[in-house]
Protein backbone atom coordinates (compact mmCIF):
# COMPACT_ATOMS: atom_id res chain seq x y z
CA UNK A 1 0.00 0.00 0.00
CA UNK A 2 1.49 3.21 -0.57
CA UNK A 3 1.31 5.73 1.86
CA UNK A 4 1.52 9.71 1.41
CA UNK A 5 4.19 11.57 2.99
CA UNK A 6 2.78 13.61 6.20
CA UNK A 7 3.96 17.28 4.46
CA UNK A 8 1.81 16.30 1.59
CA UNK A 9 -1.39 16.16 3.28
CA UNK A 10 -0.48 19.34 4.71
CA UNK A 11 0.01 21.01 1.74
CA UNK A 12 -3.33 23.04 0.15
CA UNK A 13 -4.23 21.96 -3.15
CA UNK A 14 -2.85 25.21 -4.66
CA UNK A 15 0.14 24.04 -3.55
CA UNK A 16 0.21 20.50 -4.63
CA UNK A 17 -0.36 21.85 -8.18
CA UNK A 18 2.37 23.86 -8.33
CA UNK A 19 4.43 20.68 -7.33
CA UNK A 20 2.77 19.15 -10.26
CA UNK A 21 3.42 22.24 -12.80
CA UNK A 22 7.40 22.16 -11.12
CA UNK A 23 7.54 18.80 -12.27
CA UNK A 24 6.26 18.83 -15.87
CA UNK A 25 2.67 18.49 -15.69
CA UNK A 26 0.88 21.14 -18.31
CA UNK A 27 -1.72 23.04 -16.32
CA UNK A 28 -2.73 26.09 -17.96
CA UNK A 29 -4.93 27.70 -15.28
CA UNK A 30 -3.71 26.40 -12.04
CA UNK A 31 -6.09 28.59 -9.65
CA UNK A 32 -8.92 26.65 -11.76
CA UNK A 33 -7.59 23.17 -10.72
CA UNK A 34 -8.41 20.92 -7.56
CA UNK A 35 -5.92 18.05 -6.21
CA UNK A 36 -6.76 16.45 -3.62
CA UNK A 37 -4.73 15.33 -0.77
CA UNK A 38 -4.63 11.70 -1.49
CA UNK A 39 -3.59 11.90 -5.17
CA UNK A 40 -0.14 10.56 -5.45
CA UNK A 41 2.07 13.68 -7.06
CA UNK A 42 4.22 11.23 -8.59
CA UNK A 43 1.59 8.98 -10.60
CA UNK A 44 0.80 12.14 -12.63
CA UNK A 45 3.56 12.31 -15.17
CA UNK A 46 4.85 15.23 -17.05
CA UNK A 47 3.49 15.78 -20.01
CA UNK A 48 -0.05 14.96 -19.11
CA UNK A 49 -2.48 17.66 -19.48
CA UNK A 50 -5.15 19.42 -17.01
CA UNK A 51 -7.45 21.35 -17.87
CA UNK A 52 -9.23 24.32 -16.26
CA UNK A 53 -12.38 22.80 -14.34
CA UNK A 54 -10.24 19.81 -13.13
CA UNK A 55 -10.74 18.13 -10.13
CA UNK A 56 -8.95 14.85 -9.14
CA UNK A 57 -9.04 12.50 -6.57
CA UNK A 58 -8.08 9.28 -5.43
CA UNK A 59 -4.34 7.45 -4.96
CA UNK A 60 -5.41 4.73 -7.58
CA UNK A 61 -5.19 7.89 -9.95
CA UNK A 62 -2.56 7.65 -12.70
CA UNK A 63 -2.04 9.98 -15.70
CA UNK A 64 0.53 8.99 -18.70
CA UNK A 65 2.39 11.51 -20.87
CA UNK A 66 -0.07 12.96 -23.26
CA UNK A 67 -3.35 12.17 -21.47
CA UNK A 68 -5.75 15.16 -20.86
CA UNK A 69 -8.46 15.78 -18.54
CA UNK A 70 -11.17 18.16 -18.89
CA UNK A 71 -10.93 18.96 -23.35
CA UNK A 72 -14.63 19.57 -23.21
CA UNK A 73 -15.43 21.30 -19.82
CA UNK A 74 -15.16 20.47 -15.90
CA UNK A 75 -14.24 16.87 -14.96
CA UNK A 76 -14.27 15.20 -12.04
CA UNK A 77 -11.56 12.22 -11.72
CA UNK A 78 -11.34 9.29 -9.24
CA UNK A 79 -9.26 6.57 -8.99
CA UNK A 80 -8.58 6.70 -13.04
CA UNK A 81 -5.60 5.42 -15.21
CA UNK A 82 -5.41 6.65 -18.43
CA UNK A 83 -2.44 5.82 -21.25
CA UNK A 84 -0.86 7.99 -23.22
CA UNK A 85 -2.98 10.67 -25.37
CA UNK A 86 -6.16 9.20 -23.49
CA UNK A 87 -8.59 12.05 -23.27
CA UNK A 88 -11.47 12.45 -20.49
CA UNK A 89 -13.86 15.35 -22.17
CA UNK A 90 -16.14 16.30 -18.86
CA UNK A 91 -18.43 14.73 -16.42
CA UNK A 92 -17.42 12.29 -13.67
CA UNK A 93 -15.12 9.24 -14.09
CA UNK A 94 -14.41 6.54 -11.43
CA UNK A 95 -12.61 3.34 -11.72
CA UNK A 96 -12.28 3.78 -15.21
CA UNK A 97 -8.81 2.66 -17.10
CA UNK A 98 -8.20 4.04 -20.35
CA UNK A 99 -5.37 2.65 -22.84
CA UNK A 100 -3.15 4.71 -25.23
CA UNK A 101 -5.53 7.16 -27.31
CA UNK A 102 -9.01 6.31 -25.97
CA UNK A 103 -11.52 9.15 -25.00
CA UNK A 104 -14.53 9.98 -23.37
CA UNK A 105 -16.27 12.80 -24.45
CA UNK A 106 -18.68 15.46 -23.09
CA UNK A 107 -21.29 15.02 -20.20
CA UNK A 108 -19.78 11.43 -19.49
CA UNK A 109 -20.13 9.38 -16.45
CA UNK A 110 -18.16 5.98 -16.36
CA UNK A 111 -18.51 4.21 -13.29
CA UNK A 112 -16.26 1.36 -11.65
CA UNK A 113 -15.07 -1.76 -14.03
CA UNK A 114 -15.18 0.98 -17.35
CA UNK A 115 -11.93 -0.16 -19.98
CA UNK A 116 -11.30 1.66 -22.74
CA UNK A 117 -8.89 -0.21 -25.01
CA UNK A 118 -6.56 1.79 -27.71
CA UNK A 119 -8.47 4.32 -29.80
CA UNK A 120 -11.85 3.23 -27.88
CA UNK A 121 -14.28 6.13 -27.49
CA UNK A 122 -17.18 7.74 -26.60
CA UNK A 123 -19.38 10.70 -28.06
CA UNK A 124 -21.11 12.84 -25.37
CA UNK A 125 -23.55 12.13 -22.85
CA UNK A 126 -22.73 8.26 -22.63
CA UNK A 127 -23.10 6.51 -19.29
CA UNK A 128 -20.95 3.38 -18.55
CA UNK A 129 -20.37 0.54 -15.66
CA UNK A 130 -18.59 -2.59 -15.51
CA UNK A 131 -18.84 -1.73 -19.74
CA UNK A 132 -15.41 -3.13 -21.55
CA UNK A 133 -14.25 -1.40 -25.35
CA UNK A 134 -11.99 -3.52 -26.97
CA UNK A 135 -9.72 -1.50 -29.81
CA UNK A 136 -11.29 0.88 -31.60
CA UNK A 137 -14.67 0.44 -30.19
CA UNK A 138 -17.14 3.18 -30.19
CA UNK A 139 -20.29 4.39 -28.85
CA UNK A 140 -22.39 7.47 -30.26
CA UNK A 141 -24.15 9.81 -28.06
CA UNK A 142 -26.73 9.67 -25.10
CA UNK A 143 -25.54 5.90 -24.56
CA UNK A 144 -26.42 4.22 -21.17
CA UNK A 145 -24.65 0.95 -21.58
CA UNK A 146 -23.71 -1.07 -18.07
CA UNK A 147 -22.67 -4.40 -18.09
CA UNK A 148 -21.30 -5.14 -21.57
CA UNK A 149 -18.59 -6.03 -23.58
CA UNK A 150 -17.66 -4.89 -26.85
CA UNK A 151 -15.86 -6.05 -29.83
CA UNK A 152 -14.93 -6.59 -33.32
CA UNK A 153 -13.09 -4.98 -36.33
CA UNK A 154 -9.76 -4.74 -37.53
CA UNK A 155 -8.95 -0.69 -36.97
CA UNK A 156 -9.68 2.70 -36.64
CA UNK A 157 -11.90 2.92 -39.57
CA UNK A 158 -13.04 -0.62 -39.44
CA UNK A 159 -14.90 -0.99 -35.45
CA UNK A 160 -17.52 -2.30 -34.06
CA UNK A 161 -20.34 0.55 -33.20
CA UNK A 162 -23.01 0.99 -30.91
CA UNK A 163 -25.34 3.97 -32.32
CA UNK A 164 -26.90 7.27 -30.52
CA UNK A 165 -29.41 6.94 -27.92
CA UNK A 166 -28.57 2.97 -27.38
CA UNK A 167 -29.38 1.11 -24.14
CA UNK A 168 -28.16 -1.82 -22.82
CA UNK A 169 -31.91 -2.93 -20.14
CA UNK A 170 -29.27 -4.40 -17.64
CA UNK A 171 -32.11 -4.77 -14.67
CA UNK A 172 -35.01 -7.52 -14.14
CA UNK A 173 -37.79 -7.26 -11.84
CA UNK A 174 -37.81 -11.01 -11.37
CA UNK A 175 -36.87 -12.68 -8.16
CA UNK A 176 -37.57 -10.79 -4.84
CA UNK A 177 -36.13 -7.64 -5.09
CA UNK A 178 -35.11 -7.98 -9.06
CA UNK A 179 -31.43 -8.49 -10.28
CA UNK A 180 -28.76 -7.55 -12.45
CA UNK A 181 -27.20 -10.76 -13.41
CA UNK A 182 -27.44 -9.43 -17.16
CA UNK A 183 -24.56 -9.12 -18.68
CA UNK A 184 -24.25 -9.00 -22.36
CA UNK A 185 -21.45 -10.21 -25.50
CA UNK A 186 -21.58 -8.10 -28.42
CA UNK A 187 -18.43 -10.15 -30.24
CA UNK A 188 -15.89 -11.95 -27.75
CA UNK A 189 -12.85 -11.91 -25.99
CA UNK A 190 -10.89 -14.95 -27.59
CA UNK A 191 -11.71 -13.85 -31.00
CA UNK A 192 -12.00 -10.71 -31.28
CA UNK A 193 -8.87 -9.45 -28.84
CA UNK A 194 -7.02 -10.28 -32.01
CA UNK A 195 -8.63 -7.87 -34.19
CA UNK A 196 -9.43 -10.15 -37.05
CA UNK A 197 -13.34 -10.44 -36.76
CA UNK A 198 -15.76 -8.60 -38.86
CA UNK A 199 -17.57 -5.29 -37.04
CA UNK A 200 -20.61 -5.33 -34.65
CA UNK A 201 -23.31 -2.43 -35.53
CA UNK A 202 -25.72 -1.77 -32.70
CA UNK A 203 -28.25 0.89 -34.14
CA UNK A 204 -29.40 3.42 -31.73
CA UNK A 205 -32.92 4.74 -30.58
CA UNK A 206 -32.82 1.03 -29.32
CA UNK A 207 -31.45 -1.24 -26.97
CA UNK A 208 -30.71 -4.92 -25.96
CA UNK A 209 -32.39 -6.72 -23.06
CA UNK A 210 -29.59 -8.32 -21.38
CA UNK A 211 -27.98 -11.06 -20.96
CA UNK A 212 -28.04 -11.61 -24.35
CA UNK A 213 -24.71 -12.40 -27.35
CA UNK A 214 -24.65 -11.06 -30.36
CA UNK A 215 -22.12 -12.00 -33.25
CA UNK A 216 -19.61 -10.82 -35.24
CA UNK A 217 -20.54 -9.27 -38.60
CA UNK A 218 -23.79 -8.86 -36.83
CA UNK A 219 -26.19 -5.30 -37.67
CA UNK A 220 -29.36 -5.00 -35.47
CA UNK A 221 -31.46 -2.37 -37.11
CA UNK A 222 -32.25 0.98 -35.32
CA UNK A 223 -35.09 1.72 -32.99
CA UNK A 224 -36.06 -1.76 -31.94
CA UNK A 225 -35.61 -3.14 -28.35
CA UNK A 226 -33.86 -6.77 -28.91
CA UNK A 227 -34.48 -9.48 -26.48
CA UNK A 228 -32.75 -12.74 -28.86
CA UNK A 229 -29.21 -13.86 -29.23
CA UNK A 230 -28.12 -12.99 -32.39
CA UNK A 231 -25.87 -15.23 -34.56
CA UNK A 232 -23.41 -13.74 -36.93
CA UNK A 233 -23.17 -11.95 -40.09
CA UNK A 234 -26.86 -11.28 -40.21
CA UNK A 235 -29.30 -8.15 -40.43
CA UNK A 236 -32.14 -8.10 -38.00
CA UNK A 237 -34.55 -5.63 -38.94
CA UNK A 238 -37.36 -5.53 -36.43
CA UNK A 239 -37.89 -7.35 -33.05
CA UNK A 240 -41.60 -6.92 -31.85
CA UNK A 241 -43.96 -8.39 -28.96
CA UNK A 242 -47.24 -9.29 -29.15
CA UNK A 243 -49.43 -6.83 -27.94
CA UNK A 244 -50.89 -8.67 -24.86
CA UNK A 245 -51.17 -9.00 -20.96
CA UNK A 246 -50.59 -11.73 -19.19
CA UNK A 247 -50.37 -12.98 -15.40
CA UNK A 248 -46.73 -11.97 -13.73
CA UNK A 249 -45.17 -13.44 -10.22
CA UNK A 250 -42.39 -11.10 -9.75
CA UNK A 251 -41.09 -14.21 -7.11
CA UNK A 252 -40.58 -16.74 -10.04
CA UNK A 253 -37.34 -16.68 -12.03
CA UNK A 254 -37.97 -17.91 -15.63
CA UNK A 255 -34.73 -20.11 -17.57
CA UNK A 256 -32.00 -20.08 -14.58
CA UNK A 257 -30.09 -22.48 -16.15
CA UNK A 258 -29.69 -20.37 -19.34
CA UNK A 259 -29.27 -17.40 -17.39
CA UNK A 260 -26.29 -19.11 -15.34
CA UNK A 261 -24.83 -19.95 -18.68
CA UNK A 262 -24.88 -17.09 -19.52
CA UNK A 263 -23.09 -15.19 -17.19
CA UNK A 264 -20.74 -18.32 -16.90
CA UNK A 265 -19.20 -16.87 -20.52
CA UNK A 266 -19.59 -13.12 -19.74
CA UNK A 267 -17.20 -14.05 -16.90
CA UNK A 268 -14.91 -16.64 -18.56
CA UNK A 269 -14.66 -13.89 -21.12
CA UNK A 270 -13.05 -11.73 -18.50
CA UNK A 271 -10.73 -14.10 -17.30
CA UNK A 272 -9.40 -14.30 -20.80
CA UNK A 273 -9.07 -10.84 -21.50
CA UNK A 274 -7.22 -10.73 -17.76
CA UNK A 275 -4.89 -13.36 -19.30
CA UNK A 276 -4.18 -12.01 -22.30
CA UNK A 277 -3.11 -8.70 -20.75
CA UNK A 278 -1.24 -11.03 -18.29
CA UNK A 279 0.66 -13.10 -20.85
CA UNK A 280 0.76 -10.70 -23.78
CA UNK A 281 0.31 -7.31 -22.53
CA UNK A 282 2.77 -7.12 -19.48
CA UNK A 283 4.93 -9.08 -21.76
CA UNK A 284 5.32 -6.14 -24.23
CA UNK A 285 5.43 -3.47 -21.30
CA UNK A 286 8.47 -4.92 -20.16
CA UNK A 287 10.95 -2.21 -19.08
CA UNK A 288 8.25 0.38 -19.47
CA UNK A 289 7.15 1.51 -16.16
CA UNK A 290 4.19 3.40 -17.34
CA UNK A 291 2.85 1.09 -19.62
CA UNK A 292 3.81 -1.12 -17.36
CA UNK A 293 1.39 0.70 -14.16
CA UNK A 294 -1.47 0.71 -17.15
CA UNK A 295 -1.30 -3.06 -17.68
CA UNK A 296 -1.49 -3.92 -13.92
CA UNK A 297 -4.48 -1.26 -13.31
CA UNK A 298 -6.56 -2.91 -16.15
CA UNK A 299 -6.03 -6.63 -15.14
CA UNK A 300 -6.89 -5.57 -11.27
CA UNK A 301 -9.97 -3.85 -12.65
CA UNK A 302 -10.55 -7.00 -15.01
CA UNK A 303 -10.17 -9.11 -11.81
CA UNK A 304 -12.67 -7.28 -9.56
CA UNK A 305 -15.16 -7.31 -12.61
CA UNK A 306 -15.03 -10.87 -12.36
CA UNK A 307 -16.27 -10.30 -8.76
CA UNK A 308 -18.80 -7.92 -9.66
CA UNK A 309 -20.47 -10.59 -11.58
CA UNK A 310 -20.23 -12.98 -8.84
CA UNK A 311 -21.62 -10.93 -6.66
CA UNK A 312 -25.06 -10.02 -9.09
CA UNK A 313 -24.84 -14.00 -9.45
CA UNK A 314 -25.41 -14.61 -5.63
CA UNK A 315 -28.07 -12.21 -5.35
CA UNK A 316 -30.12 -13.77 -8.14
CA UNK A 317 -29.34 -17.63 -6.67
CA UNK A 318 -30.69 -16.13 -3.23
CA UNK A 319 -34.02 -15.57 -5.28
CA UNK A 320 -34.31 -18.63 -6.86
CA UNK A 321 -37.00 -21.01 -6.24
CA UNK A 322 -36.21 -24.66 -4.31
CA UNK A 323 -37.84 -26.54 -7.29
CA UNK A 324 -37.54 -28.06 -10.69
CA UNK A 325 -34.63 -26.68 -12.67
CA UNK A 326 -33.92 -23.55 -10.16
CA UNK A 327 -33.45 -25.88 -6.94
CA UNK A 328 -30.86 -27.58 -9.15
CA UNK A 329 -28.89 -24.08 -9.70
CA UNK A 330 -29.01 -23.12 -6.22
CA UNK A 331 -27.92 -26.85 -5.35
CA UNK A 332 -24.60 -26.55 -7.73
CA UNK A 333 -24.44 -22.72 -6.77
CA UNK A 334 -21.30 -22.89 -4.08
CA UNK A 335 -19.17 -24.91 -5.55
CA UNK A 336 -19.62 -23.20 -9.18
CA UNK A 337 -19.25 -19.82 -7.04
CA UNK A 338 -15.36 -20.82 -6.26
CA UNK A 339 -15.03 -22.07 -9.56
CA UNK A 340 -16.12 -18.30 -11.35
CA UNK A 341 -14.06 -16.64 -8.69
CA UNK A 342 -10.74 -17.74 -9.83
CA UNK A 343 -9.69 -15.71 -12.57
CA UNK A 344 -6.71 -17.98 -13.21
CA UNK A 345 -6.09 -19.21 -16.97
CA UNK A 346 -3.62 -21.78 -18.21
CA UNK A 347 -0.50 -20.37 -19.71
CA UNK A 348 -0.19 -19.41 -23.43
CA UNK A 349 0.96 -21.50 -25.60
CA UNK A 350 5.12 -21.67 -25.83
CA UNK A 351 5.07 -20.70 -29.18
CA UNK A 352 2.78 -17.62 -28.64
CA UNK A 353 5.12 -16.66 -25.58
CA UNK A 354 7.93 -16.44 -27.89
CA UNK A 355 6.62 -14.54 -30.22
CA UNK A 356 6.28 -11.86 -27.48
CA UNK A 357 9.84 -12.18 -25.96
CA UNK A 358 12.36 -9.99 -26.87
CA UNK A 359 9.03 -7.32 -28.03
CA UNK A 360 8.40 -4.25 -26.21
CA UNK A 361 6.05 -1.22 -27.25
CA UNK A 362 2.83 -1.24 -29.22
CA UNK A 363 0.44 -4.75 -28.62
CA UNK A 364 -1.40 -2.90 -32.09
CA UNK A 365 1.69 -3.56 -34.16
CA UNK A 366 2.83 -6.81 -32.21
CA UNK A 367 -0.81 -8.19 -33.30
CA UNK A 368 -0.46 -6.81 -37.18
CA UNK A 369 2.96 -9.24 -37.54
CA UNK A 370 1.55 -12.14 -35.20
CA UNK A 371 1.88 -15.40 -37.62
CA UNK A 372 -1.40 -17.50 -38.04
CA UNK A 373 -0.25 -20.06 -36.36
CA UNK A 374 0.33 -17.97 -33.06
CA UNK A 375 -2.63 -16.61 -33.48
CA UNK A 376 -4.52 -19.98 -33.67
CA UNK A 377 -3.00 -20.92 -30.57
CA UNK A 378 -3.84 -17.70 -28.79
CA UNK A 379 -7.40 -18.09 -30.12
CA UNK A 380 -7.42 -21.71 -28.63
CA UNK A 381 -6.13 -21.06 -25.41
CA UNK A 382 -8.32 -18.04 -24.73
CA UNK A 383 -11.56 -19.90 -25.36
CA UNK A 384 -10.29 -22.96 -23.63
CA UNK A 385 -10.99 -20.34 -21.00
CA UNK A 386 -14.33 -19.64 -21.32
CA UNK A 387 -15.60 -23.18 -21.98
CA UNK A 388 -13.96 -24.34 -18.97
CA UNK A 389 -16.24 -21.82 -17.20
CA UNK A 390 -19.34 -22.49 -19.33
CA UNK A 391 -19.29 -26.34 -19.24
CA UNK A 392 -19.38 -25.83 -15.27
CA UNK A 393 -22.48 -24.27 -15.21
CA UNK A 394 -24.08 -26.31 -18.06
CA UNK A 395 -23.46 -28.98 -15.43
CA UNK A 396 -25.58 -27.39 -13.06
CA UNK A 397 -28.63 -28.51 -14.72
Amino acid sequence: MRFLCPIMLLMTSAERVRKLLDRGVVIPAPEQVWLATDVAIESLMPGCVLHPGTRIEGRGTFLSPGSEIGTAGPATVRDCVLGHNAKLGSGLFEGTVLLDDASFGPCGHARAGTLFEEGASAAHAVGTKQTVLLAFATFGSNINCCDVLLSGGTGPQDHSEIGSGFIHLNYTPQGPTGDKATPSLFGDVPRGVWLRERRIFLGGVGGVVGPAQVGFGTVLAAGSVWRRDRGEGTLALAERLPEREVAFNPEQQSRPLQKLVANARYIGNLCALRAFYSEVRASLAAGDAVRTRVVHAAMALLADSVQERVKQLDRWVQGLATEGEAAAVRAAWPALRVELSSVEVAQAPAHLRAECEGQHGSVLAWLRVLPDTALAAGREWLAASVDARVEAAQRAG
